[in-house]
């Protein structure tokens, strides 16, 4: 595992807010040289430990209204052919095996609740799964990444 230390930190929770930003300016936010931050984070992408940048998308603006988590209960047996088939749907933004009353979690996006409801009767009417437990979502209360900060 790569050791991080406070700065590295510091320099993350400045790029989650916005990727985009030139290092001088996150050097500034950071209190370190502008050199010290770009080799920061290089290390944080070789180590790994930044993936990738991307953009977070506003959903409602894109018609996208509808957000559901969906915990499934499945037949062990059955469990990698269903999580094969559900990667593969365009409308799962977050698919997670999990412990406890569900063994998948799913997290979807729908521009209606009839194309929820034809999820729900098509996509999720397979052999193995034995039960579903549908969370629509409301708002956010807390949205922000982790950074220990």
């Amino acid at each position: 595992m790569a050791f991080i230390d406070t700065l590295d930190m510091k320099i993350l929770k400045s790029l989650q807010i916005d990727a985009r930003k030139p290092t001088v300016k996150i050097a500034r936010e950071v209190n370190a040289n502008e050199a010290t931050v770009r080799r920061r984070i290089q290390k944080l992408i070789k180590n790994g430990i930044i993936e990738r940048f991307t953009v977070v998308l506003d959903y409602h603006k894109l018609g996208r209204v509808i957000k559901a988590f969906i915990g499934l209960r499945v037949q062990p047996a059955k469990l990698k052919d269903i999580v094969d088939h559900l990667a593969k749907h365009p409308d799962i933004q977050v698919l997670y095996r999990t412990s406890g009353d569900t063994d998948i979690i799913t997290e979807v996006i729908f521009e209606r609740m009839e194309d929820l409801n034809a999820f729900l009767e098509e996509e999720l009417n397979l052999e193995g799964i034995v039960g579903t437990i549908v969370t629509i979502v409301i708002g956010p209360y807390k949205r922000c990444p982790w950074t220990g900060l």
